[in-house]
């Protein structure tokens, strides 16, 4: 967005430089809105909302297709900021590799046996097969 608005202060809001650069930050903004749409975090959700009020405002003012003046891309590339600023705080508060993704092929981690209870079963049905031969041996 720095970029689209340096190019609005020297070549005009509606210049081809300004509308590429303005619809790489929507892709940027509807990536970030893909890549947060399925977490359990409160904050990372509320960042999700961010973006995406900032991509509708980018719409709703034109500035995709070279409608917005510059102070509307000034005031867009700041909201930018604010959002890329509090993106950082929560990742260094929340470290995201601890985020809760839901997913739907998503199994619970099976709970792996002690080394004590290793091979129990095994050995539990071998002691009940020896005695029942033993029974059948005394009985003959």
């Amino acid at each position: 967005m720095r970029e689209a608005l340096q190019r609005a202060e020297s070549d005009g809001a509606d210049s081809e430089g300004v509308v590429e650069k303005v619809r790489g930050v929507v892709e940027e903004l509807s990536g970030m809105e893909d890549d947060t749409e399925t977490t359990e975090n409160e904050e990372v959700t509320t960042l999700n909302s961010r973006a995406r009020e900032i991509r509708k405002e980018i719409y709703a003012s034109q500035a995709e297709i070279g409608g917005a003046d510059v102070e509307k891309l000034r005031e867009i590339k700041g909201k930018i900021d604010d959002l890329v600023d509090e993106v950082y705080r929560v990742r260094q508060k929340e470290e995201c590799p601890t985020c809760r993704i839901k997913s739907a092929t998503e199994k619970e981690p099976e709970e792996k046996p002690s080394l004590e209870q290793y091979g129990k079963g095994v050995a539990e049905a071998r002691r009940r097969f020896i005695e029942e031969i033993r029974g059948q041996t005394e009985k003959a």
